[in-house]
């Protein structure tokens, strides 16, 4: 585990090496790594979490909402906040789900629910629930693609995904990339004032994540590839 005194000098190096890092991203990333250090040692790939937070929150690399923990969005279908997004609907709320994952999360108040820490150990845990819903992945790179893909479209709807491919031919359901990515039982109707259906959100959760947006993240959070 990090002490406090290691993420500090973590902190102080990352401008060095973190060029390509989201301004914000250079104070709270350092965070991200303490949170992961805590609470999820074992995580196979640390930059997907970095790149998740990029996904939530970055618009451009260069707005004011990219890796802030008051970022938020408004539409008629949802509320959501800070580094993880986490939303709230008239059919769900992610802020009471995390609240359940672990005894330190339980006393977090709404009022304080722009507190970035709290915000990255949501994250993290809720990450980690999710992938330990799919063990019977191919790979754990493919349970870490499941767990994400579930962060933003749900367990049950990834879980019906799986099922599907599996009854499909030449579709390994233990694969997401080329394979599970392909069945889907998601809406393809595009949303109002999003332009995309549920599905396209979806997949391009994942094609952006551990596609274009992790590399940057490899180095700082100290992954190998």
């Amino acid at each position: 585990m990090r002490t406090a005194l290691a993420i500090l000098v973590l902190a102080l190096s990352l401008p060095a090496w973190g060029q390509d890092l989201p301004a914000n991203a250079k104070l709270y990333l350092p965070r991200l790594i303490g949170e992961i250090d805590l609470h999820w040692p074992m995580l196979p790939l640390r930059s997907a979490l970095g790149a998740q937070v990029e996904q939530e929150t970055c618009i451009s690399l260069t707005s004011k909402r990219c890796w802030s923990p008051t970022t938020e969005l408004k539409t008629d279908r949802e509320y959501g906040f800070g580094l993880g997004q986490l939303t709230v609907t008239s059919k769900f709320n992610a802020f009471d789900e995390v609240k359940a994952l672990d005894p330190s999360l339980r006393s977090w108040k709404w009022e304080d629910r722009y507190n970035p820490d709290l915000q990255l150990r949501a994250l993290v845990l809720k990450d980690r629930y999710n992938f330990e819903r799919f063990k019977l992945a191919s790979t754990p790179y493919d349970q870490l693609v499941f767990a994400v893909v579930s962060y933003n479209g749900g367990v049950g709807g990834t879980l019906n995904d799986i099922k599907l491919c599996a009854r499909t031919e030449g579709c390994d359901s233990g694969r997401w990339f080329g394979h599970v990515e392909r069945t889907s039982l998601k809406s393809r109707t595009k949303w109002k004032g999003y332009g995309q259906s549920a599905f396209d959100i979806n997949r391009g959760y994942a094609r952006d994540i551990f596609g274009p947006r992790r590399p940057k993240y490899i180095k700082p959070m100290g992954d190998a590839k």
